[in-house]
């Protein structure tokens, strides 16, 4: 999503001219610039924004110039140590610096050598901590306050340590204390002077560092300035957040070539929504403008690396289904080129087994037999071929190098990264994930092999790790975290997120050390009088950075009620309002009334010549409780998504009891031969034919192939059907006519197919059964619009004619008959209508239920909510909810005055 945005903005402005000033006050360093003096910053966007200043500030008077000296710390110590390694001294030789993968390696080896029971997600916590006190120029050894946490890390910092020097390997801060050796021996030559620009705080090492690299080092101050910022109150984070979106906009459409700094704190876990609220802005006030976003995204969550690691876990992982279907249709593999309808057909498929994960071959299986019957079936060679080999694939054990061959092996033959010519943002992510396979292959100096669940798990760590951020021309509008806006110069600046309990930041106790240890060595985070000091340096920062500055913080958040942070409280305070107007929640284009016109219509005639349609009782039922609703479902063929689901749903079970009814009655055939057999007999029988039937389904539904599961179904089953066998024991005999009879009906131009679970002859009297597994109630047959149309339907379909129909209520704790008929050929008969009369009633009303459907007749009425309670998948289409305001909108176009034309 973060990527999406900034690609719009790229789209919108890719030949605007830009004429902005510099993000530095170049006067600051011209001075040191000139003298060849060494500057170091706390990070490489402010290095490089220094040295692209000094550019601008050389192009004016010369044609080439001298490259200053200014990197940030990291990239310095860099330098130092490969031209110490260039020296061959002794003390450091054959040794290298651990990488950030080999890093977590190790602590989590450490962490499962010692303590095999504590999570390997406390190896980071571990190798902070350990930086940290390497950073504070301390010794673990140092430590006295013998807590339970500190006796686990001492033990795995020794095992850590131990294993660093069977590989040959040292952290970044010992090669530290190697850089300041050679500084303190005079194998490297000290700085004249070294100046330091952007820190907060600077660890006692790097200090130390320092002052071995140089006699005299000094800090660049910014130039103090009389700006005095505004408070801004907000009603919530989101209202702060478009505010500050606005005003930013406004400030651009009335100067686009000024620099605009918009501070957001927590910048980095909520990348998606700045950048949407503010192209929301832009758009908003018609402004075309790049934005620079300084936190970048990990790439493992950038769409075509995601994809790829999502290929390469699909091989051997069961994945959800909602994965398969992201990689389906994915642009960035060989499955973009199968036709839309192989793809829909294969959904459909997958969703039919309702199962939460796939394996790679049941996905293939699917994928490929949709496809197989259509164009182009050489597409899916290559998919079908990896089905058929990668069987050994979890048993491999292979080097790091030889799984990143592997892996783009699989990748290539995958068709990633798809077809169509990558966009510049996808071929930036592309440079990117080839540069991590090459830092994954790195890892061979580890000197293991491993197998695939451990190479993947490497391999999505480096992709986590590795932060991707495009590459975007120079832009006036920069959104910043906390820190990195510190040390630039802007026009107008906006910092969010200042209220009292985010600014100063609440201390951090490190739960792996003593906290008495920590304030005693001012570690990080562990003084509030430190986080203090912190935050009044970047507000005198801020404050001598820009020329017109706000402060904003959220009033409330959820049911919180927040204050100012008191360093603001002698600043003045700005409404909202009056500094920008009112802002509306959403941007204006998603506001606009009456984009659409009401018509309304008829539905075409149905003809059956030339429509194919599935018709049974579920249509008159739906025609009956809303025309609209059934016209969707049997003529557009709207149907519900299948979803995935744990066991059996109560449709499944409804299924399996009539399964197994015709199973027992399809072997008994009367009443009397139920009467004859004895209760271990029928027990048998029962057992038999449920087993059987949950066999069948089984072979669809692998959870009835677990043994628990499924005698948990079975036992449910057969108690269901025991108390059933005895309401019908208490029956007058019966003979069974038929069981699952098909039937045809032809209601005026309507033909409907019926399927009648079973009939019963009653002293040469026939009678309709028909079995549910929910609540019944006859009263549903009567009426014009009937709600439960079934019964009355078969009665209609039968030739030659019944005598009467019964539902069968096979439901636990609430087992009956319930019906009606013309001789009392059940006991609980009810009705103040005859036979004859009854059958006449229904008759017409199917007639015209028929007639309606036939017609067109399909207005968006609810007649019968309980009739469409299970069918909310139509609510998109038929805008129930929204019929209020359709009506009232109708209305008022009718009441306006029409103009006569001339």
């Amino acid at each position: 999503m973060f990527c999406d945005y900034i690609r719009v903005f790229l789209n919108k402005v890719a030949d605007l001219p830009l004429m902005l000033p510099p993000l530095i006050d170049i006067t600051l360093f011209q001075q040191a610039i000139n003298d060849d003096r060494l500057i170091i910053t706390p990070n490489h966007r402010l290095a490089a924004k220094i040295t692209e200043a000094w550019g601008i500030h050389c192009r004016s008077t010369q044609r080439v110039w001298h490259s200053p000296r200014v990197f940030s710390v990291d990239h310095w110590l860099k330098f130092c140590w490969e031209e110490l390694q260039d020296h061959n001294d002794e003390a450091i030789s054959g040794k290298a610096i651990v990488g950030s993968q080999q890093n977590r390696y190790y602590w989590e080896r450490s962490i499962s050598e010692n303590d095999p029971e504590v999570s390997s997600k406390y190896a980071k916590i571990a190798s902070d901590t350990y930086t940290s006190i390497q950073q504070w120029d301390l010794a673990v050894e140092q430590i006295q306050d013998e807590t339970p946490a500190l006796v686990l890390f001492k033990r795995w910092v020794k095992s850590y340590k131990r294993l660093l020097a069977r590989n040959s390997l040292i952290t970044i801060p010992d090669s530290w204390q190697a850089v300041i050796k050679a500084f303190e021996t005079s194998l490297f030559h000290q700085e004249q002077e070294i100046l330091t620009y952007g820190f907060q705080s600077t660890p006692p090492l790097l200090k130390k560092l320092l002052n071995s690299a140089s006699d005299k080092v000094r800090t660049i101050e910014a130039t103090p300035k009389e700006t005095l910022g505004s408070v801004v109150s907000a009603e919530d984070p989101d209202h702060e957040l478009r505010s500050a979106a606005n005003w930013a906009a406004q400030k651009l459409k009335s100067n686009p070539d000024q620099r605009i700094g918009i501070v957001v704190p927590d910048l980095s876990n909520s990348l998606s929504k700045v950048a949407r609220i503010v192209d929301e802005a832009l758009r908003t006030h018609d402004v075309e403008s790049l934005v620079n976003i300084s936190a970048g995204t990990p790439l493992s969550q950038t769409s075509l690396v995601n994809s790829a690691l999502g290929l390469i876990e699909c091989l051997s992982v069961k994945k959800p289904l909602s994965e398969w279907l992201d990689l389906m249709y994915s642009p960035h593999n060989l499955l973009s080129e199968v036709p839309l309808q192989s793809k829909v057909n294969a959904e459909l498929g997958l969703r039919k087994t309702r199962r939460f994960e796939h394996s790679f071959s049941e996905f293939c299986h699917v994928i490929i037999d949709e496809h197989e019957t259509g164009s182009a079936p050489d597409i899916l060679e290559p998919l079908a071929e990896l089905r058929d080999g990668h069987t050994n694939f979890n048993r491999e054990q292979q080097s790091f190098s030889q799984w990143a061959k592997s892996f783009s092996t699989y990748l290539t033959t995958l068709g990633w990264p798809g077809k169509r010519t990558l966009n510049s943002l996808e071929y930036q992510q592309k440079e990117h994930w080839h540069r991590v396979l090459q830092e994954f292959s790195e890892l061979d100096n580890l000197g293991i092999e491993i197998g695939y669940a451990t190479a993947l798990k490497h391999l999505r760590h480096l992709s986590k790790d590795a932060i991707f951020h495009p590459k975007t021309a120079d832009a006036p509008l920069q959104l910043l975290g906390l820190l990195e806006a510190s040390g630039l110069s802007f026009d107008s600046l906006w910092i969010s997120g200042m209220d009292s309990q985010s600014f100063p930041a609440s201390v951090a106790i490190n739960p792996l050390l003593p906290a008495q240890f920590q304030r005693l060595q001012k570690m990080p985070h562990c003084l509030p009088e430190r986080e203090l000091e912190i935050a009044r340096q970047l507000l005198l920062g801020y404050i001598n950075s820009s020329c017109e500055l706000f402060f904003s913080y959220s009033s409330t958040k959820g049911e919180e009620v927040l204050q100012r942070s008191a360093l603001l409280r002698d600043m003045p305070s700005i409404e909202v309002k009056d500094l920008i107007g009112n802002i509306a929640a959403f941007p204006h284009w998603l506001r606009q009334d009456n984009q659409t016109s009401l018509h309304e219509d008829k539905a075409p005639l149905f003809d059956q010549s030339i429509e194919s349609i599935s018709a049974g009782s579920a249509l008159f039922k739906n025609q009956a409780a809303c025309p609209f609703n059934a016209f969707a479902i049997h003529r557009l063929k709207a149907q519900p998504l299948e979803q995935p689901s744990h066991g059996l749903n109560g449709m499944d079970r409804g299924t399996i009891l009539h399964e197994t009814l015709f199973e027992l009655w399809d072997i008994w055939k009367s009443s009397a031969e139920l009467q004859r057999l004895s209760e271990k007999s029928i027990a048998n029988q029962l057992d038999t034919s449920a087993s059987k039937v949950l066999d069948k389904w089984a072979m669809h539904h692998p959870i009835l192939r677990g043994q628990h599961y499924r005698m948990i179904e079975k036992d449910r089953l057969i108690k269901l059907l025991i108390e059933w066998i005895e309401e019908e024991k208490k029956r007058p005999d019966f003979i069974i006519e038929d069981l699952e009879v098909k039937k045809t009906a032809s209601f005026g131009n309507l033909d409907i197919s019926l399927r009648i679970d079973r009939i019963d002859r009653i002293d040469g009297k026939l009678l309709i059964i028909d079995y549910k597994s929910g609540l019944i109630n006859p009263s549903h047959w009567d009426g014009e619009r009937p709600k439960d149309p079934q019964l009355p339907l078969y009665v209609s379909a039968c030739r030659p004619p019944v005598n009467g129909c019964a539902f069968a209520q096979i439901k636990g704790g609430n087992i009956r008959f319930s019906g009606i008929s013309d001789s009392q050929l059940l006991d609980s008969e009810k009705g103040n209508r005859s036979w004859s009369e009854s059958v006449a009633l229904w008759h017409e009303s199917m007639e015209a239920l028929a007639s309606e459907f036939t017609a067109g007749i399909a207005q968006m009425e609810v007649i019968h909510p309980s009739g469409v309670i299970y069918q909310t998948h139509l609510l998109p289409l038929n805008r129930w909810p929204e019929e209020p305001m359709v009506n009232k909108s109708i209305e008022s176009k009718a009441l306006k005055p029409k103009v006569r034309s001339l």
